[in-house]
């Protein structure tokens, strides 16, 4: 149970307008990785975390690449893919989409599939924070399927975009059972969580 003074208004944590609606919206979707209590990164949905000892961050500081964990699943069912990524960044550096989070995406020059489990992401220019996308609260991902019309302007006005900003699907151990804008948000396990 979590208890706040002001309730959750939104699940989309790229719409979001306060610490609420991410802590709302983090038990249904993941970043790549995040910090623990001690400010080490932990992978989420990354097998590893990337360094320049293991290859994962260019000595450059031009690029970073992420290799995801084997069998992730939505709650849907389908399959999470490194598409799922991709369409993350292209939906908050849309300018129109209004994304609250567009900071950590806007030092993005490409996101790529490298291969079906890993994706490269290369910078404008060289990034001394190569864990600026992709991780915490800020780099949650949103299903393409679900979210794939609703880069734009659409996000906020498109009345399917508006559900899914409400019951968006999700990889992390709850799915929603049941979402009351501004007063409560009900969670049920997610039976493809992977743990």
């Amino acid at each position: 149970k979590i208890l706040y003074w002001q309730a959750v208004t939104t699940l989309n944590p790229h719409l979001a307008s306060g610490t609420k609606d991410f802590d709302g919206a983090t038990v249904i979707l993941e970043p790549l990785a995040r910090r623990d209590q001690n400010d080490e990164l932990v992978p989420y949905l990354a097998a590893e975390i990337p360094t320049v000892e293991n290859g994962g961050v260019a000595a450059d500081g031009m690029s970073v690449t992420w290799k995801l964990k084997s069998g992730l699943k939505w709650s849907d069912g389908s399959d999470f893919t490194v598409d799922d990524i991709i369409f993350t960044w292209q939906y908050c550096a849309d300018e129109a989409t209004a994304c609250t989070t567009k900071a950590n995406f806007d030092p993005i020059a490409n996101v790529e599939a490298v291969d079906p489990t890993t994706v490269k992401i290369t910078w404008k220019e060289p990034n001394a924070d190569p864990y600026v996308s992709f991780v915490g609260p800020n780099g949650m991902i949103l299903q393409k399927a679900q979210f794939g019309n609703c880069i734009g302007a659409a996000a906020s006005t498109d009345a399917a975009c508006q559900a899914a900003n409400l019951a968006p699907i999700g990889t992390n151990a709850y799915k929603l059972k049941d979402f009351k804008p501004g007063d409560t948000v009900l969670y049920d396990r997610n039976p493809n969580f992977r743990d």
